[in-house]
């Protein structure tokens, strides 16, 4: 119980310092590919993200839009005006909800590892039903959007295990004007009427996920075995991704039947164990801290009763001598 009772006494710094180096980490990889900035400037810029989150999330949150300003310049002055608008809007929400807002932007870098539908399965663990439909229309829209731009397919059924190019990226829009970044953007998502509502399909598919996830998980939430509703959670998430990105889509006509591939089955599947073990360990530090009272020793008391104390004797006023003269004038009398 020593880790849970460490979390619950400063809960304040690690509820802040994991979105805070999840956006060092998000302006170091931009850097990193742009070299917009030194070493020593990248470096430093890095800390004072982390430095100044801890101290207020939403100043980490503009000093990461700050610094990210200058890569994506870098790119293209289109890019940076598109992105910095959607960080701007999107800051609104930064006082209690930044760590899902840089869970979202940081799915692309889960697609490698086969992992990225971990992204709307802990939004509905975490934030609900309507928390988990929000971080998946996000997080779905955001990993197409980036994957056209690299060069690689949008479909998130054919992500898993590819490697995103952000060279690509790089190269190709550096040298686009405004008509053609925006048409660049959409088309890889709309060639064609049907595969755009292929793609619609598959951002519903996610926001189902995390719907389906938030809403049976705040169902059972107070059952006795805790660990069958999380499973049960997790499973209706994976059925409404499954509903989405593959049972309407081949209702419809739009995909074949052979799509529901042994790598597809096997990224849901394992993306649904690591979010029960990550929602696992948060519950168990959630839990309340049990903290042994130090042992007292208890006096002896004995059973025998003292004997009652005799009433004491009443007190009787004195008489003066004006009572004493009184008391012999009256017997003279008689």
């Amino acid at each position: 119980m020593l880790p849970a009772r460490l979390y619950q006494r400063y809960r304040s710094f690690f509820d802040r310092i994991v979105p805070a180096l999840g956006m060092a980490c998000l302006f170091l990889l931009a850097d990193q590919a742009t070299e917009a900035f030194p070493l020593e400037w990248r470096l430093s810029i890095a800390g004072g993200i982390v430095v100044a989150s801890l101290v207020e999330p939403i100043a980490g949150y503009l000093l990461f839009m700050l610094a990210l300003s200058w890569p994506l310049y870098s790119i293209s002055i289109y890019i940076a005006a598109l992105s910095l608008t959607l960080l701007v809007l999107m800051a609104f929400f930064v006082k209690r909800h930044l760590a899902a807002l840089v869970l979202v932007l940081a799915v692309p870098l889960l697609v490698p590892y086969r992992i990225a539908p971990v992204v709307p399965l802990l939004a509905g663990l975490w934030w609900g039903e309507w928390g988990g439909m929000l971080g998946g229309l996000g997080g779905a829209f955001w990993l197409k959007l980036f994957a056209g731009m690299c060069g690689a397919t949008p479909h998130l059924t054919q992500l898993g295990g590819q490697s995103l190019d952000v060279s690509h990226l790089i190269s190709r829009f550096h040298v686009a004007n405004s008509l053609q970044t925006l048409a660049w953007m959409v088309d890889p998502q709309a060639p064609s009427s049907q595969v755009l509502l292929l793609h619609i399909l598959e951002i519903l598919g996610w926001a189902l996920a995390g719907y389906g996830v938030g809403l049976v998980r705040q169902r059972l939430d107070g059952m006795r075995q805790p660990a069958v509703g999380l499973v049960a959670s997790v499973s209706a998430g994976i059925l409404g991704a499954w509903l989405g990105l593959l049972g309407l889509p081949m209702a419809l006509g739009l995909r074949d039947a052979l799509v529901l591939s042994v790598p597809f089955v096997v990224e849901y599947c394992w993306s649904g164990g690591i979010a029960i073990g990550v929602y696992g360990v948060y519950r168990h530090l959630n839990r309340p801290a049990v903290v042994p009272l130090p042992s007292r020793v208890e006096p002896y008391r004995s059973t025998v009763r003292p004997a009652p104390e005799p009433d004491p004797t009443p007190w009787v006023r004195p008489q003066s001598d004006d009572d004493e003269q009184a008391g012999i004038i009256m017997i003279d009398l008689d």
